[in-house]
């Protein structure tokens, strides 16, 4: 393999930062803007996203689902029996059998169980509860722990032993230093989402600069892009991971997902008790219309897809079987993601968002 180092990132770094509108503050209050966006919901239009590479999918995908949602139930993941139903409308094991398509079957078990368990946690711990409670600090804690220490809590704590095990599988699946990268992604979800709970503290959000580099971090994007070499060709080498182009496509990858999602989630996310600023929003509080809003994280995205696909081609003329693997894992989680949004999930379905976006009390308080 022989990946130049300086490969051009000047057209690509000018889509992750491009120049952004100045950011003012409105006069109106977060809940404010909120209720005019909630107005304004019912008439805007999403489209959806072209990619130019094809969808693919696992063959295992039935029954990795059907593993994941009794793996749930046998770790006490699923408070009610609503719940439940929530869980299996979501499909978080089609989920990985699109963005994964290539992994081993035992493998993918383990993402699907692992996108389980953090988008139960991430709602019930941050994003559709109260925005600060007794049990923040503890819940996000203790899931740090259980990556520094590889054990139980003594007296665990919501998820806690469910996320052991994924840990525990993940270990014997990845190299050490591999397995590390992927803690580090974690650690790094739950300490921003401390920045995340400050963004909703104040009656204005952050600009949408500094918003960029916190959802970066709380989407959980890049654990799973820390998967993504393993689950095709085989792991990078520590070069190859630091290459800055690779990162560079780590970012483009991340923010296609997380931008996009901020669209396609609205319906939900405008209805959480706390948590609700995200880029649309977040443009919108600067005195634009949701449609508007909408479009312009709508050029943002295909801006991103863009710079993705001519930087991976330009790399793929050089790289060797892991390289072009990892490129190939970050083109299905593009395409995946949207593909899951578009024909398997429920979880931003308007049906639902009502009821879904609002978690509170559905985990008992701790003593």
């Amino acid at each position: 393999m022989n990946i130049p180092e300086n490969i051009s990132l000047a057209a690509a770094n000018t889509a992750g930062n491009a120049e952004m509108p100045a950011y003012s503050p409105m006069q109106a209050s977060g809940e404010q803007v909120r209720a005019r966006l909630l107005s304004e919901l019912e008439s805007i239009s999403i489209p959806d996203f072209e990619f130019p590479w094809p969808c693919a999918c696992s063959p295992d995908a039935e029954s990795v689902e059907k593993e994941t949602n009794a793996w749930a139930a046998a770790h006490k993941l699923l408070p009610d029996e609503r719940y439940r139903a929530r869980v299996a409308r979501t499909k978080y094991g089609w989920l990985a059998a699109r963005c994964y398509p290539r992994a081993g079957r035992a493998l993918l078990q383990t993402i699907a169980d692992y996108f389980t368990w953090y988008f139960l946690a991430d709602d019930l711990f941050v994003d559709r509860v109260e925005l600060v409670t007794p049990d923040t600090v503890p819940n996000l804690t203790a899931m740090i722990d259980v990556l520094d220490f590889n054990c139980l809590g003594p007296d665990p704590l919501y998820g806690e032993s469910a996320w052991l095990d994924v840990c525990r599988r993940l270990r014997r699946q990845l190299s050490a230093e591999h397995f590390q990268r992927f803690a580090n992604g974690m650690r790094m979800w739950a300490s921003t989402a401390g920045l995340q709970i400050l963004n909703h503290t104040h009656s204005t959000p952050l600009s949408l600069r500094q918003y960029q580099t916190v959802r970066r971090h709380t989407s959980g994007m890049n654990p799973c892009l820390d998967l993504v070499d393993v689950a095709n060709d085989g792991p990078l080498s520590a070069a190859e991971y630091n290459l800055p182009a690779i990162q560079q496509l780590r970012r483009h990858t991340n923010n296609v997902v997380c931008w996009s999602n901020d669209i396609q989630s609205l319906a939900v996310e405008l209805r959480q008790p706390g948590q609700h600023w995200n880029m649309v929003g977040i443009y919108a509080a600067q005195g634009h219309s949701l449609q508007e809003s909408v479009d312009y994280t709508v050029m943002k995205v295909r801006t991103e897809i863009n710079g993705f696909a001519d930087l991976a081609g330009a790399m793929e003329i050089h790289a060797g079987p892991a390289l072009r693997g990892a490129i190939a894992g970050m083109k299905n989680w593009m395409r995946g993601y949207q593909d899951w949004v578009e024909s398997d999930t429920k979880r931003y379905s308007e049906e639902f968002a009502g009821q879904d976006a609002d978690d509170r009390g559905m985990l008992a308080p701790r003593n």
